[in-house]
């Protein structure tokens, strides 16, 4: 009897310590969340104490099993201290990795050495925590958590102070549009508001306008016939917030430095509605992925851009950032038998009724809407009652075979979003301010449906991930139904639409106008001259003979700079001049995927990357590699998150050693 009575003893100081040290590990952990990102609301404190002390409530009845058999020989206190330590300890060391993992590694796997110094300093750590703690549970009040209720009291009273707390409102949360019925300023009337739609994962081979089959997306076809289609667009990523952010910052992901997951979009750069706001706009956005949230810095400039996400068990975005919660969203994922589409992202038709309806609120100002549509991006869901979705998170990747199945739902996703889109546009046109106004559908990146042996986005930089469709409606009918076959890229399009408000862009941008001075003659150069009449006396000088231009050779044609650092890669890509060059500079270890560490393709005449030509001799090739790194290099210089005398002596060594720094910053550096 006395062994049993010890046993439940046991059992009740793991479970006591356990949920304790869970609370523990979920509070440290959304503490650096929310330090971490700029928080529109605190929720992850109190989700993280209560979902991490449920978790370790658990583990420490485990432990109680083990401290059960062992209880004859340790005190109550040790017993206490061991159980706490080991599940605050367990679950601190898994969350640690993950962050050392996504914040130092960019996600290419702890090296071992790495790993172990971790393990060896918890261990550590836990000895420490047994000593320390025995001696404060016997010597001070403390003891009083060594019965049941006393943790209860405890744990009860710190997760009313986390809630408290999570349920506070966060500095800058709401919008800020000012006084209702401010008058735009005079300088503006003459100048258009700006729709800038961004749908995720949208290739550009999904559009009929650039060679889809018929009837895939009419109402953007249609939408095309009014705007300027640009055949060759080339975006900066192939992830959303490292594409978004060179789309809202005109610069190259080495130069704004939101590359990988862990980083966030810097308040140095200044993005595209913060130079809109600048000359006088009214700025809104609807962001539908965490990616490019405000709390990652992609509110800056907006005087109004909520994300106000449907996540499973009520939470919001700073819950969604906990590692323990995205663990158990994607088992609840594979769980789900009814799965609604809001537990993802909100639908294009929520998303667009928001932007019409503040564009409809009656104010006198010039507007900048930014509106971003989800439907492409996996999940696919079925638009017919009682079929599932597929491509969910935590999924593994599909067999060959199902490219065929997942790329029709993805083109019933597409034709969704289009018909939303059009329903939109018809009533811009309704409300008279279509004609007016400079509207923009592009997206982010493309999708890959096993052409190269993988699926999704984000790891490689063929053509399928970063080509997506741009077209541009100007005021007025301007250049309607005009094609645009030169290569531009994701860079040019926030110096074009500030330049279409009247205002100047910011030094530091990278793009260029798409409609410079010029524009009118390049798109001359396409057609050929008119025939000599026969009557015509000959030229005095001989005449150039007319060569036919597309985007292989036209001299508007701008080079396009991608770069990837996510999940464990990291590459970069140049197309320039109908080639392209591929460099895959790290693969995680545990992909076992074939993929050449560089490619080099002819993609005039091979537009679906089929063969490499790395190894063939050209001198081509060795000159594109050269420019290449000659422009990353030159990005990097011009980065706005990296600075020499910000590093420490080490960091600057292996900073050089990855050719970040370079010339006399690498001095005393081998």
């Amino acid at each position: 009897m006395a062994f049993m009575a010890a046993a439940v003893r046991a059992l009740g100081i793991g479970l006591g310590a356990g949920v304790c040290g869970g609370s523990v590990v979920g509070a440290v952990e959304a503490l650096y969340v929310l330090q971490s990102t700029t928080p529109s609301e605190y929720q992850a404190i109190g989700f993280a104490c209560t979902l991490y002390g449920l978790v370790g409530g658990v583990l420490g009845l485990v432990g109680g099993v083990f401290l059960a058999v062992a209880s004859r020989w340790l005190s109550a206190a040790t017993t206490w201290c061991l159980a706490f330590a080991g599940v605050s300890l367990s679950m601190g060391a898994v969350v640690t990795h993950h962050v050392v993992d996504e914040v130092a590694f960019a996600e290419g796997g702890v090296p071992l050495a790495v790993g172990g110094g971790l393990l060896a300093g918890f261990v550590v750590l836990g000895g420490g925590m047994v000593w320390m703690g025995a001696n404060l549970l016997t010597k001070t009040p403390l003891r009083i958590l060594m019965t049941p209720k006393g943790t209860l009291v405890a744990w009860g009273g710190g997760l009313a102070l986390a809630w408290i707390f999570a349920l506070s409102p966060a500095p800058g949360a709401g919008s800020d549009l000012g006084e209702p019925g401010a008058e735009m300023p005079l300088d503006l009337h003459a100048r258009p508001d700006i729709v800038l739609v961004v749908v995720d994962s949208l290739r550009a081979d999904a559009l009929g306008a650039y060679g889809a089959p018929s009837g895939s997306s009419p109402r953007l076809d249609e939408f095309a016939a009014d705007a300027v289609t640009f055949e060759q667009f080339i975006t900066a990523a192939s992830w959303t917030r490292a594409s978004v952010a060179s789309l809202f910052t005109s610069m190259a992901v080495s130069s704004h430095g939101c590359a990988s997951r862990a980083d966030r979009l810097p308040p140095d750069v200044v993005t595209l509605a913060e130079a809109l706001h600048d000359r006088g706009y009214v700025t809104a956005g609807w962001p539908n992925s965490p990616n490019v949230s405000a709390s990652q810095g992609f509110g800056q400039g907006f005087d109004t851009y909520p994300f106000e996400p449907e996540f499973p068990l009520g939470a919001r975005e700073s819950t969604f950032a906990l590692s323990l919660y995205r663990v158990m969203r994607e088992h609840l994922a594979r769980l789900e038998t009814a799965p609604r589409v809001e537990q993802y992202y909100m639908p294009a038709e929520v998303q667009l009724a928001r932007a019409k309806a503040f564009l409809d609120r009656g104010e006198r100002t010039r507007d900048f809407v930014f509106v971003h549509l989800m439907e492409p991006h996996d999940p696919w869901f079925s638009h017919t009652a009682g079929v599932l979705p597929i491509g969910a998170p935590g999924q593994p990747d599909p067999a060959p075979g199902d490219a065929l199945v997942r790329r029709a739902r993805y083109g019933e996703e597409v034709a969704w979003a289009d018909r939303q889109l059009g329903a939109f546009l018809d009533e811009l046109r309704a409300a008279g301010t279509y004609d007016d106004s400079v509207i923009v559908v592009t997206s982010d990146h493309g999708e890959e449906f096993f052409e190269h042996g993988g699926w999704w986005h984000g790891t490689t930089l063929y053509d399928q991930e970063i080509r997506v469709p741009l077209l541009i409606k100007l005021p007025g009918g301007r250049h309607a139904g005009t094609r645009v076959p030169w290569q531009v890229r994701q860079v040019d399009v926030a110096p074009t639409l500030v330049d279409l408000a009247g205002t100047v862009p910011p030094s530091a941008w990278q793009g260029l106008d798409l409609f410079p001075d010029s524009f009118d003659a390049d798109l001359a150069m396409l057609t050929p001259p008119e025939p000599p009449d026969a009557d015509d006396p000959p030229p005095e000088t001989p005449q150039t003979p007319w060569v036919a231009l597309d985007w292989t050779n036209h001299p508007a044609s701008r080079d396009a700079l991608s770069e990837e650092t996510y999940a464990g890669f990291r590459l970069q890509s140049l197309r320039r001049g109908g080639r392209k060059i591929i460099e895959v500079l790290r693969v995680p270890p545990q992909v076992t995927r074939d993929i050449p560490r560089v490619q080099y393709f002819a993609i005039g005449d091979d537009p679906g990357e089929e063969h490499n030509l790395d190894g063939g001799g050209s001198g081509d090739e060795a000159g594109l590699k050269a420019t290449l790194e000659s422009m990353v290099d030159d990005r990097r210089r011009k980065s706005v998150t990296l600075r020499v005398d910000d590093i420490t002596e080490a960091e600057r060594c292996r900073l050089c050693a990855l050719h970040y720094f370079s010339g006399a910053d690498c001095e005393g550096c081998r």
